[in-house]
């Protein structure tokens, strides 16, 4: 079993039956810090500095009312353009001057919003110091573990007294996980394809080598992963044919396309470029926290195994995004998230996706 079905079969058996009657029941719960958290009814103003929170936060609350400001990154990765932007246009017209600096605080900013809760990482004291100096409440969050972000759902449910809509996307993550893994788990294990995730390609080229996705929920391994715990692997070109992937994978976030990989002549050797294997991930991957990135796995096991691991995707996508974000997904959108222009040249993706 994959550890991040292991992660959602522990949270599974750790979640407390918490369903409150009304949703102005109180609520206490503990953060990742272990610090109890108590609120006599769900925050009505909210202020989010961890880049992922908004998202999470209108998904889990099913609306942006709460919502009361946001990191800037929040609001120029996300709510700028592209699918969130469509999605919910609402969340460009929310204050985004919570933070300076990264993820520092700008405590002015935030008091000026009279929140009723702060969500921050946990990973440096100096970034929730300040903001409890001054008498915030404060939602601790932690990175970035598969555990990890099961929690972010769960922990906002708790704080938007919407545990039935936490538990409905994580039983979606659960539920599609699982039939997944029951298909991987037929696969021959001495014969799994090698995935190789590359962000960068110049000169030097830049290797996903110990990132969070689980791959082995795909059925494939990662020929850069190095136990390190260093999420990038700078190498030169003669390590890549070392490694000589059966596939490659550009990161969402990436500025690359297949066809930048198939146009290169120095790594046209490559049997995932020989083989035209090379693919970009869709948009539902541009941030490992969003509660659809569970359609990576899926995805991914297609590109390596074929249709019957992703069937009826189109669908699903469709389905999920329904879910989370009360979306009706357009032909158009749904090509969109399927970076289905970019991925064109590679082999059997309109195919397998269209």
């Amino acid at each position: 079993m994959s550890r991040r079905l292991k992660a959602l079969s522990a949270l599974a058996l750790s979640l407390p039956i918490f369903l409150p009657t009304t949703l102005h029941a109180e609520s206490s719960f503990l953060d990742h810090r272990g610090k109890k958290i108590t609120f006599e009814r769900p925050p009505e103003k909210v202020v989010t500095i961890v880049r992922s929170a908004p998202i999470i936060y209108r998904a889990v609350d099913e609306k942006a009312d709460s919502i009361a400001g946001m990191n800037r990154d929040s609001l120029v990765r996300y709510f700028t353009s592209g699918i969130y932007a469509e999605m919910l246009p609402e969340m460009a017209k929310i204050n985004a001057s919570a933070a300076q600096d990264g993820f520092v605080p700008n405590v002015e900013a935030i008091l000026a919003q009279k929140p009723d809760a702060v969500i921050q990482w946990t990973h440096d004291e100096k970034l929730i110091e300040p903001l409890e100096r001054v008498g915030l409440t404060v939602v601790g969050w932690q990175c970035c573990t598969e555990q990890d972000r099961l929690d972010y759902i769960t922990l906002t449910g708790y704080m938007t007294g919407r545990n039935d809509r936490a538990q409905a996307i994580l039983n979606a993550q659960s539920d599609t996980l699982k039939a997944l893994d029951g298909k991987v788990a037929k696969l021959d294990k001495t014969a799994l394809p090698s995935v190789l995730h590359i962000d960068k390609l110049a000169d030097q080229i830049q290797v996903i080598a110990n990132g969070s996705q689980d791959l082995s929920l795909s059925g494939v391994t990662n020929p850069a992963a190095d136990n390190t715990g260093e999420w990038w692997r700078t190498v030169d070109f003669e390590q890549l044919l070392v490694w000589n992937p059966d596939i490659i994978i550009i990161p969402a976030y990436a500025d690359l396309t297949p066809q930048d990989f198939f146009n290169n002549p120095v790594i046209a050797s490559l049997k995932a470029v020989k083989e035209k294997r090379v693919y970009k991930q869709p948009v539902f991957a541009r941030t490992p926290d969003a509660p659809e990135i569970f359609l990576t796995s899926e995805w991914l096991a297609a590109i390596a195994h074929g249709a019957d691991f992703a069937p009826e995707f189109r669908k699903q996508i469709v389905d999920t995004y329904k879910l989370i974000y009360g979306a009706e997904l357009t032909d158009t959108q749904i090509k969109a998230i399927l970076e289905s222009e970019s991925n064109a040249p590679a082999l059997k993706y309109v195919e397998l996706f269209g």
